[in-house]
This record gives structure tokens, sequence and C-alpha cells, in this order.
């Protein structure tokens, strides 16, 4: 605070990223941290090179909704009472603390989500110029709107990447007209992005905003267009019943969801990454040239120079076993015969490393660094953090494998992908071994010189990603036996002939008769730091990527949404976390409250509240209970009827009868999230799992069935109608006849 009494003046950096863009497409911006949610808006739309043609809205962390008052008023977007006003909503106080977050989405049909997350708060002299300006990026301004949204762009620049791309199809022209302009995807123009958001005039927004009371979004935004909506948008595509995401539903569907995971703190985070021989070589090079060391004009160490610091930071000890480098009479002679510092690898790495971590800056010819003490906590590791990014990007882009193009960098950058998250994915110091992943694949039935061919690019491709993460300390390796994975992809590459990939039988019988089970293959598993890198990276990319215990502090309707599909293991772990905050009685209200409603997502959050609200065995939770079992709330009432019917004892007395009913209830309201996602195989398997009696006697349960009072009865009887005829013709029928009994009724 000044002395005023005023809040000192400050700057906002954010990262921006377009969510579900590979490689992740991303703005850096700093805006003042008292300007209007509605510049951040404006901000937006230069920097991605969006047009304004369509409506918009800001979802918080807390689930408030922002946006354009005037032209959001009146459409229905799951906020209740509507949205806060952009304009009057100031920055700085939605978000309040580094590490917030905001989510953007831009266009409610193309639904393009924007991550938001408040990287730093830069202070500001009081008559400095307030402005808005880029300081980082990634990848090409979007070519165009209405174009499908990420999906689509991913279309459009896979044609633009191929000769006779998109053609007379709905891209055609497009990729034609890209192709004209020179548009290049990979091509970030800061300076073109700086020039344009120089004329923005951020606005001030003066005191606390004043976010809508009580609106909190629920998840599982998706609805249908309304004509206000249709009236609004200019893209001239949208009708009236469209079903559209608004954004505050969380990733879309073919987003996959990772098991929830631990992080190591910060702490052990920042030694680990000293410990990575490589960013400790950067550091202690910066140390180094605390009073400035001579460079070229290439901005590298002078020869000599270069010649002592391999010696004196013992900088030979980066190199590999069959490097020059590796033994002292052969360092001595390649040292002495070094014309330049860019020809010694042991020193190359690292040096950029630093020059590009600013922990050695060149100026007046020399290169001059800190203190190795100087770089240290978030801030080293956010350097690690982002030369990780840079690592997983151009993976994702190019592949993994140097030289490879066309078709088969494009199939090592997907196999390289999905390693990702495999290895994100295994349990804590489990191995991901690349003789398992081949025996999985040969289990089911492939074969062939295409999947020769395969298996070769699989494995020199896990290799290879192994050996770069390691050199950041993201994974531990142990190499297989054999020859060298790259290398036997070249051998049979030759021995085809160079056949294009899948190319049919034109293999040698030497390379498709190749046995893979005659040495053992390489295998990895993620550090603590490693899985730290891949999370931060996934979540940029837009895929979740939850914390255990991050739902410590939050309400039950957002634990109950966060434990969807999470283990048994992990539900009882994050709900032990979640109790350990609030008083049993405390947590059954609000576990209660969050199950009253209607609709899939309200279906979904009752099936995972029954059994947290078992393990409550309070009095004062039982009291609750036994309140809400009385209750007219729909959901709510057969909740906490069928909890209580469940336990054993005298101590949660529950009418049997009233218990059955509200179970036969739950199960028509559970299996109604199935049947609504058209998910017939999911649905009758869960209809049978849950009754695994005799088909005489569950032939008697389908009449108790149709006179549940469920909204979906009707539906879910004749969905499982449908789905049974193949399993049991006649309890098919009798589903059916059940089905027509609940729809006269109603």
């Amino acid at each position: 605070m000044r002395p005023d009494g005023k809040t000192a003046p400050s700057d906002l950096q954010l990262k921006i990223v377009l969510h579900g863009t590979r490689p992740p497409l991303w703005r850096r911006l700093v805006l003042p941290s008292d300007t209007s949610l509605g510049t951040l808006h404006d901000a937006i739309q230069v920097a991605f090179g969006w047009h304004g043609g369509h409506l918009h809205l800001f979802t918080d962390g807390s689930g408030r909704g922002y946006g354009n008052a005037a032209r959001l008023t009146d459409i229905d977007l799951g906020f209740g009472r509507g949205v806060g006003d952009e304009d009057a909503t100031a920055l700085g106080d939605v978000l309040a603390e580094e590490g917030a977050r905001l989510r953007y989405v831009y266009d409610f049909g193309d639904d393009w989500e924007h991550g938001i997350t408040l990287e730093k708060t830069l202070p500001r002299p009081v008559r400095a110029e307030r402005t808005v300006r880029c300081v980082g990026g990634r990848r090409a301004d979007v070519p165009a709107e209405d174009i499908g949204g990420v999906s689509g762009l991913a279309e459009v620049l896979e044609f633009l990447d191929t000769p006779d791309g998109a053609g007379d199809g709905p891209y055609g022209e497009l990729v034609a007209e890209l192709r004209a302009a020179g548009y290049d995807p990979a091509a970030f123009d800061r300076d073109g992005i700086t020039a344009r958001l120089a004329q923005l005039t951020p606005d001030t927004v003066s005191g606390k905003a004043k976010p809508p009371a009580g609106d909190r979004a629920g998840r599982g935004g998706v609805r249908r267009l309304a004509a206000e909506d249709v009236a609004l948008c200019t893209c001239g595509q949208c009708g009236v019943g469209d079903p559209v995401d608004a954004g505050v539903d969380g990733p879309a569907e073919d987003v996959p969801v990772l098991r929830p995971v631990t992080l190591a703190p910060q702490e052990d985070l920042v030694a680990a990454v000293r410990g990575v021989p490589l960013f400790d070589a950067a550091l202690r090079l910066a140390a180094w040239c605390h009073e400035g060391r001579q460079v070229t004009a290439g901005r590298v160490l002078r020869p000599a120079l270069a010649r002592e610091a391999v010696e004196e930071l013992q900088l030979w000890k980066l190199a590999d076993d069959d490097s020059p480098y590796a033994d002292a009479v052969a360092r001595a002679r390649a040292l002495k015969s070094v014309r330049s510092a860019k020809d010694v690898a042991v020193l190359d790495d690292p040096w950029w490393l630093a020059v590009d971590g600013e922990m050695i800056t060149i100026s007046g010819g020399r290169a001059w660094g800190g203190a190795a003490t100087d770089f240290a906590g978030e801030g080293l590791l956010a350097f690690w953090a982002a030369t990780m990014d840079d690592l997983l990007e151009e993976v994702g882009e190019t592949g993994v494998l140097d030289g490879w193009h066309g078709e088969l960098g494009e199939l090592t950058a997907q196999i390289a992908d999905g390693l990702v998250g495999l290895l994100y994915d295994a349990p804590d110091d489990a191995w991901v071994d690349v003789d398992e992943l081949r025996a999985q694949a040969r289990e089911a039935g492939e074969n062939g010189p295409a999947f020769d061919l395969f298996q070769a690019l699989f494995a020199a491709s896990f290799q290879e990603l192994g050996e770069g993460l390691a050199l950041l300390g993201a994974v531990e390796c142990e190499p297989g036996d054999g020859d060298d994975s790259a290398e036997s992809l070249r051998t049979l590459l030759n021995a085809m002939g160079g056949q294009e990939l899948g190319g049919g039988s034109g293999t040698s019988s030497a390379a498709s008769d190749r046995s893979w089970e005659d040495r053992r293959g390489h295998r990895m598993r993620l550090t603590p730091l490693g899985r730290y890198g891949l999370r931060a990276y996934l979540m940029e990319c837009g895929v979740p990527a939850p914390l255990l215990g991050e739902y410590a502090e939050a309400d039950a309707g957002s634990l109950l949404q966060g434990l969807l599909g999470y283990s048994p293991e992990e539900m009882r772990r994050e709900v032990e976390g979640w109790l350990e905050h609030r008083s049993a009685a405390d947590a059954a209200v609000g576990l209660l409250d969050a199950c009253a409603g209607a609709g899939h997502e309200a279906a979904a959050k009752r099936a995972v509240a029954q059994p947290v609200l078992a393990d409550l065995d309070e009095p004062r939770a039982l009291r609750v209970l036994r309140k809400a079992a009385d209750s007219d709330v729909e959901g709510c009432r057969q909740v906490a009827a069928a909890t209580l019917g469940a336990r054993l004892g005298a101590e949660a007395p529950s009418s049997p009868a009233r218990a059955e009913e509200a179970g036969l209830w739950l199960l028509i309201d559970g299996l109604s999230v199935l049947a609504g996602a058209g998910e017939t195989e999911e649905l009758v398997r869960g209809f049978l799992e849950n009754w695994n009696t005799a088909p005489e006697a569950l032939e008697q349960r389908v009449d108790d069935l149709w006179r549940v009072e469920h909204p979906a009865t009707a539906h879910v009887l004749a969905e499982l109608g449908e789905g049974l005829r193949g399993v049991d013709r006649r309890l098919a029928k009798r589903m059916r006849t059940a089905a027509n009994k609940a729809h006269s009724r109603r």
C-alpha cells in the first residue's frame, strides 16, 4: 500500500493458452491490474487474431461468469441470475494472486476456449504509462473463424502441410488463400501483435468488482441456442436449438481426464532442478561469467575462454562415453583444435540454456552472469518448466527422430505424444516398459510388414524421447540390450526399399521375420520433477490433470463433480482430505444440498455422493440424513433414504419400504446418465450388475421399475428394452412393455 492508503499501481503478466491446440498456441500479455475484463477481452481478440463477431464469456475460479452484459441479457448460460459486467470488473479483483485462473470462451458454436493464468504481479512506477503489451508467445494467429473450433483448425493445418490438401473440400478455398499469403503456423509475430495492442487504451476500474451474487456456475453447461443467441451472433451459421457449450462445463468429451496425482514440495523440486547436470552446468557457467567474459559477434565465448570453461568447470562430464571429451588425452586434442565455442557440444548446450534463461546476459561484447544463488526458488523452477514445455512442443510438432519428415515424422510425433500420456498416467515409481507395450500390441493380433515398421518406429521414438527427457531430469532411463533403436529403424527401412508406410508385402523376409523377443528393450519412469513438468504442459494443452487434495477446501458440489472418474482409492484419499476441513454434519448438509436438481450432472453427483455419505457415522450427521429423508427435495430425499436404509443397526432406523423405493429411484437416476449419452452397452451392463439375480427374479423386478416416479423412467426402460434384445429377448420384451406403461402413466 502507498502512504495515502491507495493500492500501488501494478501490472499483471498473464499466460493465455488456446486449449486443445497441439503444439499449444499461447500468448503472454501484460495489462494494468486496474483495467477491466472488457479490456482483457479486447486484448485477447487482438493477440489471437479474432474478429469479434461472436459472443464471449469469462469464468473465474469460483465458477462466476462475466461478459458483455448488454449482449448476454436473458441468455441462459447456467449462471442463475446472469453474468457480471466485464466492463465494471477489475482484472486484479478476479486474478488476485499468482496462479489464479480464468477461462475465456469465444464463439459458443466453435467454442474457442482460452485458459488464462496470472504468472506475475509486476510493480509499475506511479507515472509510468498504462499499456497493454505482448511479451511472449508461440505459434501464429488462428487463420480464420467459423472453421469448427480447434478440431477444424487441426484439419486446416494438416491440409496446409499436404501438397494437394483440402482440394474442393470445405476448407479448400481457405487453404488456397493461406498458401498464397505464405501463412506459416509456426511463426509468432510478437512485434506485430504489440503494435496492434498499442492501439488499445486500457480503461480504469475503481473499487472492488461486484460479481453476481449467488450465480455459481454449474459444470455441464451444454445448452441449446435460443432466438436471442442467434440474433446476436454474426456468423450466419447458428440456428435456434443448436447445441452449444457455454464454456463453463470443463473440457470437451474427447479430452482424457488423467488420474489425480500428488506433487513433491516446491523446495524438493527446486533442489531436483539444481541436481540436473545440464542445469547445474548452466548455473555454474552463469557464476563463472559473474565479472564478465569476452564473447564473439556470434554471442559465444572466445575459443580460449571456451577451452578454459570446459576444463575449469569440468563441463566434459556432460559428454557421452563415446565422446572425445570423455577421455583426458582425446579431450586435450579436441580442445586444442577448437576454432569456435559452437563446436564444443559440452559447452554449447549449457551456454544457450543459460543465455535463453537470462542467467547470462550479453552486452558490450561481454557475457555477464550472476552467482548460482541468484537463481533459485520459483524462478528456477519456472525456467525449468518452460524448457520442458519447449521440448514437448517440439516433440509434438516434429517428432523425436532427427531428420524424419513427412508421414514417418508425423507418426513419431503421435507415438511420442501418446507416450507422454502413458508416462503421466503410470502409478508413482512405476516403469513404462517398451517390451510390455509391444506385447500388448501383439496380443491385439497385430502383425505383418507395416506392424514391423511400427514396432521399430515405436522403439526408436521411445528411446529418443526417454533420452531427451532424461537430459532434463524428467525421467529415469534404463537402456535395453542390442543395437541403437534409431539405427535398427534405418536398417529396416533400407530392407523395405523405401516403401511408403504400410506398403504391403514388399518387405524382405529378414525384416518381416525379425524377432523382438531375443533382446530387452528400454524402459523409463517419471521423476517427481518430471511429473510436475508434464502436468504443467498437459494443463496448458487443456488436458485436465487433477491433484490429490485440490478439493480439500472446495464446496461439496465441486468435490462431487471432481470425483467423477476417480478410482475407489483415489476417491477415499480425496474425501479424507475434504472431511478434515469441516464437521461431519456440515459435510452431510453440503453433500445433500448438492444432490438436489435435475439433469445428468445432478444424477452423476448423486451416484458419487452415496458412498461418501455412507461413511459419515457421527450422530449429528445421521440427524441431517434423517431430516433430508423426510424432506420434499427430489434427489436429496432419495439419497438420504437409501443411505440410511443401507446402514446396519438401530442408530439410523429407516423404513425398508422407503429405502427400497429410494434405491429403485436412484437406479433409474444413475442409468439415465448412460441412456442420455446413448451408451447402450454400458446401460445394459450397469442394469445387470445392479441386479445380479436369476432371470426369473429379474423379470419380476421389471414390474417395479415402471412405477418409479422419475422423469427419465420411460426413456431408460425403452433404451434397456432395445439394448437387451441380444442378451435376453424375453426380458427385453418385458422391459419394452414396462416402458409403455411408464409412458401411459405420464
